[in-house]
């Protein structure tokens, strides 16, 4: 029985990758190696800021950031970048330190980046921000959308 155990083990331990094989996936980084990589390779940015509890924003992470063509224009074109609103992590990016005001983290508290790069719009989930180079907000959606009107928002 232990060997039986032990070979079932090894067995998930080996197909599990291939369970995955193919799936193309977004190229997420955070917010430091966003101010690198601008500094040095220039490009647009698609920001992402959802919440724990929001769930259009898994639907939209489960169901269209997952799709080979998003993925793919995505990666190509974008630095992608997700932010938990309400997160109560401290963020480094723009030469500037974001604090959150708790240290718990609590429904309805925003992260001040997120206030700050919504420029005092309301906070509605999923919010997409798109930026130029230079960092300078493009466009803004403030909805699910689906794979069609995301491939709209990108071009």
């Amino acid at each position: 029985m232990k060997h039986f155990q032990k070979i079932y083990v090894l067995l998930i331990l080996f197909f599990y990758p291939l369970c995955h094989y193919g799936q193309e996936r977004i190229n997420w980084i955070d917010f430091a190696q966003l101010d690198s990589l601008l500094a040095v390779s220039p490009r647009e940015t698609l920001l992402f800021i959802h919440t724990d509890w929001c769930s259009y924003c898994r639907k939209m992470e489960q169901e269209i950031f997952t799709k080979k063509e998003i993925v793919q224009l995505i990666n190509k074109r974008y630095y992608a970048v997700k932010l938990d609103a309400e997160s109560i992590d401290e963020i480094a990016f723009d030469r500037s330190i974001w604090k959150p005001l708790k240290k718990r983290k609590k429904t309805g508290q925003f992260h001040p980046l997120a206030l700050q790069l919504l420029q005092g719009r309301k906070m509605i989930f999923p919010t997409l921000l798109r930026f130029d180079s230079e960092f300078r907000l493009k466009n803004i959606r403030q909805k699910h959308l689906n794979s069609k009107e995301l491939a709209v928002f990108l071009e």
